[in-house]
């Protein structure tokens, strides 16, 4: 290499470097692709290893340091490649302006393509866009982001056009499960690379950025252990191959912390009638079950309260002219007001609303219908993990336990399969618990501090609860709450 090549690629260097430092884990990377030749990189990471910025640098040092280098980014999907990659600038304006104009390179917004002055190119695409793929010709780098989700009929069409000129292709993705329809092709591609002369396999866990927090990935450790999920830290944070545990979906359920006496939390309702918003949430079901749920939720707090339940597992006893009485007696009994209760069902059941709409129910309940969320039931799963590890968030009552059947018998025995799914069955009141989350737009939980005594009752004013609770500390119930809640009659 001449000097002046010497120089130009110096300055390439110094300028990338920058705008982007590689940390200890990248250096590694980059060894293999740029300084030992490696055509096939396999790189395995954790969540937060910093992927796709070592992607988007190894791009634009492939396109700078030659001319005439046909990249290519491929996402999982071409409608993702705005979000990911796009609007947020982190690939078309990866490096400031004044270097833009230095090395001549320009925006086409409408065809994802940054262009340089020396004819190179990066192009980004989707693999489900796997027939226009067939004619991509790659004489530079080719990066698959997230490959574990990719169209496998990308690569099958794709890579024969890397053996004509032989293109450097760089593989990275936190792994699949090995439940995963893509598990299989995942170990078999990242086994070509380990075995391969020109193949570089590598596993980086999220630890290796030096840039996160370790307090972070601490925290984050325990939280998934807590939620019975260490296969997730195992997989998503130690990029390790792990099945999705097909274990209980709520391991952190328990009945001595969870299940507490129906007349203590009413007692609490009774405090503050007004600070808690009431929901009656309904799974019908006309044949197998019929679940129905009564929920308070303190709009302060986010203190979860399930009073009381109705489980109908009998045809004859599913039918909507037994359920609705029911129902409706036991709003009354908990909230005599009706424009206290917020009552929603499963939209779908469309026949249950039909049959709900008789003259002898309009005047004591009026039904809202509620989504399923299907597309995101197992983020409103994990919701339910996280409140159920957060102290004092959640309870239900002793009502809503039974041997064979209910809400706490549902979630006692809710598991995944052998392949890690969420299973389809016997989960009525879990169902009728997401609606009620849903019609209270309840999507956060805040883990840091448990529930404040002024959370729980900010409007208090100078009473003794010592005179309205003679309840002691270490009550079945009141024992898990802060103990000055109900002390010994100081006024606050």
């Amino acid at each position: 290499m001449s000097n002046d090549n010497l120089l130009f690629h110096s300055q390439v260097l110094t300028d990338l470097h920058s705008v982007f430092t590689p940390h200890s884990g990248q250096i590694s990377v980059g060894k293999a692709l740029f300084y030992d030749g490696k055509k096939r990189v396999f790189v395995e990471c954790g969540r937060k290893w910093g992927k796709t910025e070592m992607l988007i640098y190894s791009l634009f040092r492939t396109c700078l340091m030659n001319p005439k280098q046909f990249c290519y980014y491929i996402a999982p999907f071409k409608d993702q490649i705005k979000d990911l990659v796009w609007s947020n600038g982190r690939l078309p304006f990866f490096l400031p302006q004044k270097m833009m104009e230095k090395y001549g390179i320009t925006i086409n917004n409408s065809d994802f393509r940054v262009s340089f002055r020396n004819g190179s190119f990066i192009k980004c695409d989707g693999a489900d866009n796997y027939e226009k793929g067939r004619g991509y010709s790659a004489t530079g780098l080719v990066v698959y982001d997230e490959f574990k989700d990719h169209n496998p009929n990308f690569h099958d069409g794709f890579e024969p056009n890397l053996g004509i000129t032989d293109a450097p292709l760089m593989i990275i993705g936190t792994p699949p499960d090995a439940s995963e329809d893509s598990f299989a092709r995942w170990c078999q591609i990242a086994d070509e690379a380990l075995n391969s002369p020109v193949g570089f396999h590598i596993c980086m866990p999220s630890m290796t950025n030096p840039h996160i927090s370790k307090d972070f990935f601490e925290r984050k450790e325990q939280e998934l252990k807590a939620k019975g999920e260490y296969w997730k830290w195992q997989k998503e944070y130690l990029a390790m191959r792990v099945r999705a545990a097909g274990n209980n979906i709520f391991p952190m359920l328990n009945q001595d912390t969870h299940v507490k006496p129906y007349k203590h939390m009413m007692e609490i309702i009774g405090c503050f009638p007004k600070q808690w918003d009431f929901f009656t949430s309904f799974d019908p079901g006309s044949a197998k079950c019929f679940a129905v749920l009564f929920v308070a939720i303190n709009r302060y707090s986010k203190q979860i309260f399930v009073l009381d339940q109705i489980y109908a597992t009998k045809l004859e006893e599913c039918r909507v002219d037994n359920i609705l009485p029911k129902a409706i007696n036991k709003m009354k009994d908990i909230m005599p007001h009706q424009d206290s209760w917020l009552c929603v069902y499963d939209y779908a059941a469309t026949w249950f609303m039909n049959e709900a709409q008789s003259p002898q129910y309009v005047e004591d309940i009026v039904l809202i219908p509620c989504t399923k969320d299907l597309k995101n039931k197992e983020t409103k799963l994990s919701l339910i993990k996280d409140i159920l590890i957060k102290p004092q968030s959640f309870y239900m009552s002793e009502r809503c336990v039974d041997k064979d059947k209910g809400l706490y018998w549902e979630m006692e025995k809710y598991a995944t399969d052998d392949k890690g799914k969420i299973p389809k069955e016997n989960d009525h009141a879990i169902d009728a618990l997401r609606y009620a989350l849903n019609a209270a737009n309840y999507h956060k939980v805040e883990m840091d501090e448990p529930i404040t005594e002024q959370e729980l009752y900010p409007e208090r004013r100078g009473f003794k609860y010592g005179n309205d609770y003679s309840m002691k500390q270490g009550d079945d119930f009141y024992g898990d709450l802060d103990s000055s809640l109900f002390g010994d009659g100081d006024s606050y």
